[in-house]
């Protein structure tokens, strides 16, 4: 868990797929104040070439004097303007973009973090859906000296999870982000939408549990499955410790169709083509998310 924290730390642009925008917002603001500096002469030279041309018109009166008024008036003057102006303009767009890369890479890194915990939070709540199971099966127990329904045995005790999980689940996906967008001083993503507002963090919680209910149906029935298959039996596995543990990595390849089946649910809910290789489905980067975090979960070990 430490070292998939530590690789979305250092590695994020390998880890996450992001790019910080380039350039160094003090210097391109010591740029914009050169531009300054440089219209300001132009104007300040202009100002005293001006004074100097209007005296020649105004104790001078012939046909050459004033062709000479017209041109300065009508063509030189502006054109010195224009020059000015864009020395002005250029400044301006420098400051403008100084702020574009503070403010976007800013953004950016406080995204890095939000997916870096989340890695974290995905990987370290095995411990908590291990618990929450024990739970249920307990409460199973207790409803088996109520009722011998058939339902009980096989649908409720499951179902139930799935729930649970998808809830807690759920909220975390909303909780953390929301926490660490208010540290981070974050109002809106990068398209806009206002991360902070009750309807966009309840969608959030909708998709995320809708989400993990897929999760929870294919992770529960491809470990089955793989159960029943001969050649997938061995691999179906947890590797025993000495200690009366085990670690989870019998479900590894379960978990990794139920983390795809994750992302491409998701997708589907914002309206986006979910398969793999397309303008939103999945990309390289997000699978080795995949692999490492459930590779790590794999690692934690529970009893047997």
């Amino acid at each position: 868990m430490a070292g998939a924290g530590l690789a979305g730390a250092l590695a994020p642009e390998f880890l996450f797929g992001i790019s910080y925008l380039e350039g160094d917002p003090d210097r391109i603001r010591e740029a914009a104040d050169v531009l300054d500096e440089i219209a300001d002469a132009i104007d300040q030279h202009f100002q005293e070439a001006n004074a100097a041309a209007q005296v020649v018109w105004q104790k001078s009166s012939d046909e050459a004097v004033d062709e000479f008024k017209t041109f300065w008036n009508d063509e030189y003057g502006p054109a010195v303007l224009a020059v000015s102006l864009k020395y002005r303009d250029a400044a301006n767009a420098c400051r403008a973009y100084a702020d574009v890369i503070e403010k976007v890479n800013h953004a950016l890194k406080v995204l890095c973090w939000i997916m870096t915990v989340d890695m974290m939070f995905t990987i370290g709540y095995q411990v908590l859906t291990w618990k929450l199971f024990q739970a249920i099966m307990k409460r199973q127990a207790i409803l088996l000296k109520v009722t011998a329904r058939r339902f009980v045995i096989l649908l409720l005790p499951t179902f139930s999870y799935w729930v649970a999980d998808s809830v807690a689940y759920a909220t975390g996906e909303v909780v953390l982000p929301l926490g660490l967008n208010y540290a981070g001083g974050i109002k809106t993503d990068l398209s806009g939408s206002d991360v902070r507002s009750v309807d966009y963090n309840l969608t959030t919680f909708r998709e995320h549990f809708v989400a993990n209910m897929a999760f929870d149906a294919v992770a529960d029935g491809g470990t089955a499955l793989m159960g029943k298959v001969p050649g997938l039996r061995t691999v179906a596995v947890n590797i025993p410790l000495p200690n009366g543990m085990a670690l989870n990595t019998g479900n590894f390849i379960p978990r990794m169709a139920a983390s795809t089946t994750y992302s491409m649910v998701l997708d589907a809910q914002h309206g986006d083509n979910p398969l793999p290789g397309s303008e939103h489905g999945l990309t390289e980067e997000e699978m080795y998310q995949k692999f490492l975090i459930h590779g790590t979960r794999s690692l934690i070990p529970r009893a047997r």
